[in-house]
């Protein structure tokens, strides 16, 4: 599973709502106000409650303490100052379905998590749409726009030597922002992404706000 997908699988439910369909994408509403009902289940072997959402799971720090998960080990991101951490089960069962090696996201609390969504939808998003890119053989941070490319912040643009400020202005919705042409691979090979600069969360807000698409 690639690292985007590593956050990507937590929001499966709040996303379709609550920030972008397949990308390019716009805001069409808002994160369930019903939490989730949690189901039972097995995990590592073991009789377990939680949250399933087709092959996404979710549960609680209590569970996770109750069933001996290392969950402090594992990947950690936040949504409006709530925690999550990504870990990797042995096996997680769900209606007579057995998966190995499968991962989920142990929260602080279920409801909380749900409500940090619904507060923080362009931060969740924007969490959900985290990768890496490679500019001149160094990695730097950007966001994953679908066909319309990634989006870059100035701090990440600014580390990659980018003069993104000669480019061309998109802004969106008030959000500043720049469209740069990618620099172009050594002895040819496919073209990389366009590239916006713009500040990250602003920018998902206008796009959630309904301000415009990517260009």
């Amino acid at each position: 599973m690639t690292p985007k997908n590593l956050t990507l699988m937590l929001f499966v439910i709040a996303l379709g709502a609550a920030g972008l369909s397949p990308p390019p994408a716009r805001a069409q509403g808002t994160v369930p106000a019903v939490v989730p009902d949690e189901t039972d289940g097995q995990i590592n072997g073991k009789l377990a409650r939680f949250v399933a959402s087709g092959d996404d799971v979710l549960l609680s720090v209590a569970e996770a303490d109750r069933l001996g998960l290392a969950y402090l080990d594992g990947k950690r991101i936040a949504i409006g100052g709530t925690p999550l951490w990504i870990v990797t089960l042995d096996s997680v069962t769900v209606a007579g379905k057995t998966r190995l090696q499968a991962q989920a996201g142990v929260v602080p609390s279920i409801g909380g998590y749900f409500a940090a969504l619904r507060a923080n939808p362009a931060e969740a998003v924007a969490r959900s749409r985290e990768i890496e890119i490679d500019i001149g053989g160094r990695k730097v941070p950007a966001y994953d726009l679908g066909t319309a490319g990634v989006l870059m912040s100035p701090e990440s643009a600014d580390s990659a030597g980018l003069s993104y400020r000669t480019g061309k202005r998109r802004d969106l919705g008030g959000v500043a922002a720049w469209l740069v042409e990618p620099p172009k691979l050594p002895g040819g090979g496919e073209k990389p992404a366009t590239i916006i600069v713009a500040e990250p969360l602003a920018y998902f807000r206008a796009l959630m706000a309904g301000a415009g698409k990517p260009p």
